[in-house]
């Protein structure tokens, strides 16, 4: 099933009646949210996206369960001002004019073999670099007001990496009591002779909707080092296919459970 979405020019006389989303509770703020995105048009459609995906992040019945989240809260109070340019949702900040959507995670592995930069507290934390308890709705949601290219991903699709738009993902951590920065891949190391991993982009590919479910949802998977229709990031580098050569740069990575925040940087237009 794919995200196809189309605001109709008027309601067409036969359509059954639908229960309009609710409202913006200040309209001030989201008149000037919707300026600085580029228009009204825009935060219609953040809104019907919205709607979506948040029916759509229950998982299943067939699904594994997992511990519910709280109550997803209504359009009209999700988004927040967080200063000139920027705004919040949950635990995610995006920033309009700079293109970045930031979330905090921390160090969840440092010497073992990874198969996951990034993912969530339910997702397989037993292989990944990173884990957040941001909500991968919330970053999605965030990456589409920024306006990223993530076309809906087909399910049996053997592109690679999926298609989507070339991002880079930037952290910053505290350490010895000063602000340090890097890029992600700077902390991962490949195959035997454990060579850095190459610089250079990410994929976001948004993963998709399938079954009623939004994957990187049910399955807690942001930044995948293999090949991973399900998460919201993929790793477009040679190996992406193998799940034996990936590993944290242990020089590099400060303690477990050290704060950093990640960042998911878009090219300006």
């Amino acid at each position: 099933m794919h995200l196809n979405l189309v605001i109709p020019a008027s309601k067409p006389q036969t359509a059954p009646k639908r229960k309009p989303f609710p409202a913006p509770a200040n309209l001030s703020f989201h008149l000037a949210l919707a300026k600085i995105l580029g228009g009204e048009k825009t935060m219609r459609l953040f809104f019907l996206i919205l709607e979506l995906l948040l029916a759509a992040q229950t998982r299943s019945a067939e699904s594994p369960p997992i511990p519910p989240e709280k109550e997803p809260q209504k359009a009209k109070t999700l988004i927040q001002p967080a200063g000139p340019g920027k705004f919040q949702i949950g635990k995610v900040r995006f920033d309009a004019r700079k293109r970045e959507v930031s979330f905090p995670a921390q160090v969840n592995l440092r010497d073992a073999l990874i198969e996951y930069a990034v993912v969530g507290k339910t997702g397989k934390r037993h292989e990944s670099l990173l884990m957040t308890e941001a909500s991968p709705v919330h970053i999605h949601l965030a990456m589409l007001l920024l306006g990223v290219k993530a076309p809906p991903q087909k399910s049996k699709s053997k592109d690679n990496p999926p298609p989507g738009q070339a991002i880079d993902i930037l952290l910053s951590w505290q350490q010895n009591g000063k602000e340090r920065t890097g890029r992600l891949e700077d902390w991962i190391i490949v195959g035997e002779d454990k060579l850095p991993a190459g610089k250079g982009k990410w994929i976001y590919n948004g993963a998709r909707i399938d079954k009623g479910q939004f994957t990187a949802f049910a399955e807690q998977s942001i930044v995948a080092l293999i090949l991973d229709a399900h998460a919201l990031v993929n790793n477009p580098r040679t190996g992406n296919e193998n799940d034996e050569i990936w590993f944290p740069h242990e020089a590099k990575i400060p303690p477990l459970g050290a704060k950093v925040q990640v960042t998911f940087q878009l090219e300006k237009p």
